[in-house]
């Protein structure tokens, strides 16, 4: 796998653009993030990807799966066998649920949802009863009992997962990630790349930034730059 710390989240491409922009900083990235790509071309995205990303590459088709246990663990295993190498579950579906993935796809990376970064603290409260960092710790912490891989959290609470010593081990991977002065889209809770490293983060999951770039080449450059400017700090 490469070394990178930049995930790509391919949610605007259709699968020739995709392709495409693989082709140039693909063996720059750690994964690439799919979901709508895997919906219309099922194993065939994963193989033109694999193929044009090059050695290194993974792809992360992101499932979100949240059901009953029996039913996200044939979902897990029928993805892990499909060729996917990273999926996610929502750790919202209990420790049960998510061992079952683990156990189903053995061999497959999985990374627990915990509050989607598209709610703020208001949402949060009303659909869950409880503050965003107070929900996001107890998913996390199921997460770490069920034996996934990593945790997908905001910027804003990346710092107090990495912190924790019962969550040791886990990776910690962070959307909404927007270098300062670009768009944020529809995140409510992002930051820079900058803050998101030296706050803990393990990857950078980061779409429009590159996928909406003139020279992906040249935003990926500026992206390492800032990445290894922090990372030097921390």
């Amino acid at each position: 796998m490469s070394d990178s710390r930049v995930i790509l989240a391919a949610d605007e491409l259709d699968l020739e653009l995709c392709v495409q922009l693989l082709a140039k900083i693909g063996h720059r990235l750690a994964a690439v993030k799919i979901h709508n790509l895997y919906d219309l071309h099922g194993v065939e995205a994963i193989r033109q990807l694999r193929r044009a990303g090059g050695e290194g590459i993974r792809i992360w088709v992101d499932a979100k799966l949240h059901d009953i246990p029996n039913t996200v663990g044939r979902r897990a295993w029928a993805l892990c066998n499909n060729g996917a190498d990273i999926i996610t579950v929502h750790a919202s579906g209990e420790i049960e649920m998510m061992m079952e993935a683990v156990v189903k796809a053995k061999g497959l990376e999985i990374y627990a949802i915990t509050v989607l970064t598209s709610l703020d603290e208001d949402q949060t409260q009303l659909i869950y009863g409880n503050s965003v960092k107070a929900k996001v710790l107890y998913f996390a912490r199921l997460a770490k009992l069920a034996g996934v891989h990593g945790m997908v959290c905001s910027p804003k609470e990346v710092e107090m997962l990495a912190k924790r010593p019962e969550l040791k081990g886990l990776k910690l991977i962070v959307p909404g990630i927007r270098s300062a002065g670009k768009d944020a889209g529809d995140q409510k809770r992002f930051d820079t790349p900058s803050a998101a490293i030296k706050a803990g983060a393990t990857y950078l999951v980061v779409g429009r930034q590159l996928t909406q770039a003139p020279d992906p080449i040249l935003a990926i450059d500026e992206l390492e730059a800032e990445i290894a400017g922090a990372a030097a700090g921390c």
